[in-house]
């Protein structure tokens, strides 16, 4: 079999063994941390088989008195990392399903028709999308405070659209253009009207784009931390992003600041295992072609 592979098949086939290791290595460990005492976590050398298994720091994390290793009853940890949690999703839901709303026609639009000026607004969208968020997240922290909307959910919500919908509308473009011209044709032949095409036939076929996307834009929003930093730290609209920053310059113990990470990092995994089969089955082309065609 290794004949068959030749030397480069055996040195890329190490080099991926070793990325896939280096990459899940460190979830693997904290996912472990968060459900071990914390006197197996700082051993060394660190265990990374689970020597013991405890729901005490999750408990504790979420707000709820938990029993310790010797049989006492601790206190709730005392961090807002569950509303964190909450605001975190309560932001991230509302930025994906106003983001698809504004992305998917745009997209259609823009892939699929010589709309006027066209290649200029594909210009002004790649340019909002060049700016570094700590360029900009001064001004939007003095706007913010001038307007009210610092340290609630909707200001959060308005910064997070101004990231997601470009780079959900730019990558919906290139997806749109890769469908055969064909589907409407045909439906305008069969009586359909144009929103009647893209309603029926073209979001259909295009479903398994239009979920990736929404998946990128709630993870846009999710793992958002600059403007979250900058305009809801310390509010009761903060993020959980801002929380975990928070914890880190705290001595909490690594096993708290591990069940906060793993709590971070689920939403993620989760999606991905769902909606791995339509990611899989997505071919996006490069939009630069439909600037140029």
């Amino acid at each position: 079999m290794l004949r068959g592979l030749g030397v480069r098949g055996v040195v890329l086939g190490v080099l991926a063994v070793v990325f896939v290791v280096w990459s899940i290595l460190p979830l693997y460990y904290i996912t472990i941390a968060a459900f071990m005492w914390e006197t197996d976590v700082v051993t060394r050398p660190p265990a990374f088989i689970p020597r013991s298994f405890t729901l005490t720091h999750l408990l504790r994390i979420l707000g709820f008195p938990a029993p310790g290793p010797t049989g006492e009853m601790l206190r709730p940890a005392g961090y807002p990392v569950l509303e964190g949690l909450t605001n975190s999703l309560i932001v991230a839901a509302a930025v994906t399903a106003i983001t698809m709303i504004a992305a998917v026609p745009a997209g259609y639009v823009l892939g699929r028709y010589q709309v006027p000026r066209r290649n200029a607004i594909l210009m002004l969208i790649i340019g909002s999308r060049t700016l570094p968020p700590i360029a900009i997240v001064i001004p939007y922290f003095i706007m913010y405070k001038t307007l009210g909307l610092w340290g609630t959910h909707l200001g959060l919500i308005l910064a997070h659209l101004a990231l997601a919908i470009p780079l959900i509308t730019w990558v919906l473009m290139g997806f749109f253009a890769t469908l055969p011209r064909e589907l409407e044709k045909q439906a305008r032949i069969d009586g359909y009207s144009r929103f009647g095409a893209f309603a029926r036939i073209v979001l259909p076929v295009a479903a398994p784009g239009i979920a990736t996307c929404a998946i990128l834009a709630f993870l846009t929003s999710w793992n958002e931390f600059v403007m979250a930093w900058m305009l809801a730290t310390g509010s009761p609209a903060q993020t959980l992003p801002t929380v975990l920053a928070t914890m880190f310059t705290m001595n909490i113990g690594l096993p708290l600041f591990a069940v906060a990470n793993f709590l971070a990092i689920l939403p993620a995994i989760l999606v991905a295992v769902i909606l791995q089969r339509h990611i899989t089955r997505l071919r996006i082309v490069d939009p630069l072609t439909v600037v140029v065609s």
